[in-house]
């Protein structure tokens, strides 16, 4: 709903005179700026920024503090802005641009729709709140028009938008358009970095280590597993009820059950490494317990020889052997090797960014080299992408956001002419 506490004009050349004759009629004000043989007083400048202000609240939803102090912030390029009205205004009335009676008509009514004005009383007794009488506003408005023409018929023509353009704001703008993004039908083989038997000797030995330092008690279990386990949970207490624990894997629930009390359990291994229990106490259904895990860690040695091995399953795509088959073979991904390493339906921006580097420049069917992570090396293969085209009604859309960009910066460059040939001078001090 718009307020109707006054009228908040849109074009900021509302106000404005011109001609020699209206600075006799504004001489009470201080003058800020001089534009060839016309002036803008600092009551001029203050009403757009009100107006301003006033915009920023009812279309932006800015508070009224916000929107005062961001329109304040703005002082210097509404004045920039009314200059350049100016300016047209003035090139408009020098090529003697015309408009008819009719059309004047027509804009005092859309004027008065716009801001919901429904009679002529109403709408003088707003203008003479603003300080303005019909017949001021009647020749402002013949004003605007033509300065509106002068635009159109300087600017509009050069906002032709070629399909060119459309595209390449699709591709560069189309992470932002959700029913956009490309997808691909992926695939992997994953090489993880695995540790070797010396990496699984040295592991073993620190449990060792750990288990006989807790049993000869020269230190206490939870204080041993924080020096090997970085989690967060490493020498807690825990407690589970019986169907709690029945959620665990087999191995871990059998050591969990028939462990004596106060006992270390042999290392289980799992798949963070190392498992090490303690249980201290089992009553009523119920197991407190604490455990460590010491990692098996991969060494430079183990991480070369999964380097090397990848290496090899590249050599052998290149030479034209089946990625579904090697993946079946070679893969250590053991919910997708299966199916030939397939990863399923992705789109590009869920993926990882340094993954998505690799994967977006892939046409279909081709294939990766090894891309190295913490845990091993991946090769990509990309069966299919999907990239969705356009409607007609978003490539209007789209059309619309570039006439508007392409708009501005015309307009800027016109009236940058305009102001290469105009004498300006501003007083206004900040």
């Amino acid at each position: 709903m718009v307020h109707k506490k006054g009228i908040y004009l849109i074009l900021i050349v509302l106000f404005v005179g011109t001609g020699i004759s209206n600075i006799h009629a504004r001489t009470f004000d201080r003058i800020i700026a001089y534009v060839n043989d016309d002036v803008i007083t600092k009551r001029e400048l203050d009403v757009l920024v009100n107006q301003r202000a006033m915009e920023l609240q009812q279309v932006y939803r800015f508070s009224q503090r916000e929107a005062v102090n961001e329109a304040e912030r703005q002082r210097s390029e509404l004045l920039d802005k009314l200059i350049r009205q100016m300016l047209l205004l003035e090139a408009a009335l020098t090529l003697k641009v015309t408009v008819s009676d009719t059309e004047i008509e027509q804009y005092i009514k859309d004027f008065k729709d716009r801001y919901q004005i429904e009679t002529d009383e109403e709408f003088e007794k707003q203008l003479n709140q603003e300080g303005m009488t019909l017949v001021a506003f009647r020749e402002q408005s013949e004003r605007n028009l033509k300065t509106e023409k002068l635009v159109m018929g300087r600017i509009v023509p050069r906002l032709q938008i070629r399909d060119a353009e459309i595209q390449k704001f699709y591709e560069e703008n189309r992470d932002q358009l959700s029913t956009k993004v490309d997808k691909v039908n992926l695939r992997h083989i994953f090489v993880a970095f695995k540790p070797n038997e010396a990496d699984r000797d040295a592991a073993y030995e620190n449990v060792a280590k750990a288990r006989n330092e807790i049993e000869t008690g020269s230190a206490k279990f939870e204080t041993v597993a924080q020096r090997y386990d970085t989690s967060q949970q490493a020498g807690d207490l825990i407690t589970l009820t019986t169907e709690e624990l029945s959620q665990f894997p087999e191995i871990f629930q059998n050591s969990l059950t028939n462990l004596e009390i106060d006992t270390i359990s042999e290392p289980i291994l799992g798949d963070k490494g190392l498992y090490v229990f303690t249980v201290e106490e089992r009553a009523d259904e119920i197991t407190e317990f604490r455990y460590f895990i010491v990692p098996l860690i991969a060494s430079p040695e183990a991480i070369q020889e999964a380097r090397e091995h990848a290496n090899e399953i590249y050599t052998q795509l290149e030479a034209g052997e089946d990625f579904n088959k090697l993946a079946l073979t070679h893969s250590d991904d053991q919910e997708t090797r299966e199916n030939g390493g397939y990863l399923g339906v992705r789109s590009l921006p869920e993926l990882n960014p340094k993954t998505r580097a690799i994967i977006e420049p892939m046409e279909d069917g081709a294939h990766s080299q090894p891309y190295e992570t913490e845990i091993g090396l991946h090769i990509f293969k990309v069966d299919q992408r999907n990239s969705p085209e356009l409607t007609e009604i978003e490539k209007a859309q789209i059309t619309s956001l570039l006439r508007q960009q392409r708009f501005q910066e015309e307009w800027d460059a016109y009236t940058n002419k305009l102001l290469e040939n105009a004498y300006i001078k501003i007083t206004l001090k900040e």
